[in-house]
């Protein structure tokens, strides 16, 4: 299995979209913003949740001791810098989410009540996102499947990260806040490729509700992955619906490898036994290897150790156990990671490899590897490389990873109920069902009933269901409904969105001298991505006496060949007029013009017969 539709595997979506309006705590607009007006500086901190303990990913890191800076933008103000308690949440947000959830058939809670969720990277000048929980148990039809629903969300949005350098981190304020609902589905997607098609149907079914954001950036997914029973993966910050399929073949077959792995170590006695890390800062100076030489000039410590059983593990065809140590290390903000499987490289030599072989008391099927770290990060890197070596004796770690282009990356352990506390300074919302009974009045329709609409108006169902994929359903419905043409209309929409400038207007026109007869069906998109003046081009091919004159000069032209083949030149002499008339005269006028002028001299000749 290679990330095909299997039992073995089980798929969970998280769905994230903007809502717009102003933000979720706060009176700023939601809209992204480039306008700096200052910044400050922050540091963060793991602090226990309701239950008095601190979570693990939170504890890893903070090992990092990153210092933050925000860039304070127009559409932010004290709440977004967290100098002031958060306003009543958005009653549009609240709307939208109840919305979203009587799309998706979830049951209404009776209060919103808002939570802290501990979240210490920097994305929240606060140390914590605020989230509150709008509907439970949904389902979603999917080709005769049901998926479930698990929960919907409503919480704020976090920083957007603008750069990162050693342990400086700098992010703006402008998307803090944003009203974000968030939809988690049960683990009932068995592929990568339902994975990306359910995630797109969702999508389609919420955009109904006439109340996300059109960015590109205001959508984003994350996985939950596990195969064979295994731990859950969960896999953040998947930006496209393409990408969606692509991440998730590539993790299903690292964690079967990592299961392959698992086999092959449990076989062996002395995994996962405690490092002894070894100083070899003095005597690797004579080593010959540029990255040894840079690290200690930097003041590093050069740690070497053994790592028992792992010969043939770290890297070597598909099993690549060290990227996976490596990963660990760079998590909590530690690079360096040299492993016996990749040398002889990096300027080290065969009887390198020997003399560290035999300095770590390394037996065959043994693997060493050297640290380049500073005197402070030694116990840190021992406690990761350790932690993660254990955890290859089970197979896939239950952990949080990111996406990247070539697959998945370590993020940090899988969060729990420790980082949760409730958010004292935000009132309980009821959700009356008087308020439910109001806002279903103005349900939008479902997504059959919408297409159904449109196609009513004579818009071809295809085109009709990207319209509302793109949301500019109402759109092609209004002019439809004012010029006519819908096949052509959705044809010319369809070109219009499929391009990041659009010009509204200039479609517009084009329909409307359409349904006046000023231009012709087949020139509509070309006209549309021409740089020509709508007003000259209507000008010069106005649709005249001249064009019909064309033609009966062309059948004139050709009697011979009219004479001589009959009703059959048509086709020949079609595609000489059409040469030269096309955009002036419609095919059809001009099909009939020749048909009829062709079959005057046939019956010409027939008279003289």
């Amino acid at each position: 299995m290679t990330g095909g539709e299997s039992e073995e595997v089980k798929i969970g979506l998280e769905i994230h979209f903007q809502v717009k309006g102003r933000k979720l705590f706060c009176s700023c607009q939601g809209e992204e913003s480039e306008n700096y007006t200052g910044r400050f500086l922050r540091t963060l901190r793991a602090t226990s949740g309701e239950m008095a303990s601190r979570d693990v990913a939170a504890v890893q890191e903070s090992l990092k001791q990153r210092v933050f800076e925000y860039l304070i933008t127009d559409n932010s103000c004290l709440v977004e810098m967290d100098e002031e308690p958060p306003h009543r949440p958005s009653s549009e947000a609240i709307e939208g989410s109840l919305i979203v959830s009587k799309l998706l058939h979830a049951t209404p809670v009776d209060n919103l009540v808002f939570m802290r969720k501990i979240v210490i990277d920097g994305s929240n000048t606060s140390g914590f996102q605020r989230t509150g929980i709008v509907g439970l148990n949904g389902s979603f039809e999917f080709n005769g499947k049901r998926i479930g629903i698990t929960s919907i969300t409503l919480e704020e949005e976090a920083c957007k990260k603008l750069d990162e350098k050693g342990n400086q981190v700098l992010y703006s304020l402008d998307r803090l806040g944003i009203p974000l609902i968030e939809i988690a589905t049960d683990p009932d997607i068995t592929s990568p490729r339902e994975a990306r098609l359910v995630a797109e149907a969702i999508g389609l079914t919420v955009k109904q509700s006439r109340m996300i954001r059109r960015e590109v950036s205001s959508i984003r997914q994350d996985l939950n992955v596990s195969i064979n029973g295994g731990k859950r993966v969960e896999i953040k910050g998947v930006q496209s619906l393409t990408q969606i399929e692509e991440i998730l073949e590539m993790e299903i077959k690292r964690q079967e490898i990592l299961n392959e792995i698992a086999v092959e170590l449990r076989k062996k006695k002395n995994i996962g036994e405690k490092i002894n890390p070894i100083d070899m800062t003095a005597s690797m100076k004579e080593i010959e290897s540029d990255m040894i030489r840079k690290a200690i000039a930097s003041q590093k410590r050069v740690i070497v150790f053994k790592l028992g059983g792992l010969s043939g593990f770290l890297n070597k065809g598909d099993y690549r156990l060290g990227r996976e140590l490596a990963d660990r290390l760079r998590a909590i903000g530690i690079g360096g990671l040299i492993h016996s499987d990749e040398l002889p490289n990096y300027g080290f030599t065969e009887n390198d490899k020997k003399y560290l072989f035999q300095a770590t008391s390394c037996e065959d099927g043994d693997a060493f590897a050297i640290l380049l770290v500073r005197e402070n990060e030694i116990e840190n890197a021992i406690s990761a490389i350790e932690g993660r070596v254990l955890e290859a004796l089970d197979g896939v770690p239950a952990e949080t990873r990111a996406a990247t282009p070539n697959g998945t990356r370590f993020l940090r352990p899988l969060p729990g109920g420790a980082r949760m506390y409730p958010e004292t300074d935000i009132p309980v919302t009821a959700i009356s069902n008087e308020l439910l009974s109001n806002i279903y009045d103005r349900m939008p329709p479902t997504l059959e009933e919408r297409k159904d609409q449109l196609v009513a108006l004579g818009i071809p169902e295809q085109e009709a269901y990207t319209s509302m994929y793109k949301e500019y359903d109402e759109l092609l419905e209004s002019l439809v409904k004012k010029y006519g043409n819908p096949k052509i209309a959705a044809k010319l929409l369809s070109s219009v969105f499929s391009r990041e400038e659009r010009n509204l207007p200039r479609a517009q026109k084009i329909l409307e001298l359409l349904s006046n007869g000023k231009v012709t069906k087949d020139v509509v998109v070309d006209l549309y991505f021409s740089h020509d003046s709508l007003d000259e081009i209507v000008s010069q091919n106005s649709v005249s006496n001249s064009n019909l004159d064309t033609i009966k000069e062309l059948v004139k032209n050709n009697r011979k060949l009219v004479m001589e083949r009959g009703e059959s030149s048509f086709k020949l002499l079609m595609g000489e007029a059409m040469k030269s008339l096309r955009g002036k005269l419609d095919g059809k006028v001009v099909s009939e013009t020749l048909m009829k002028e062709i079959k005057l001299i046939l019956e010409e000749k027939e008279q003289r017969n």
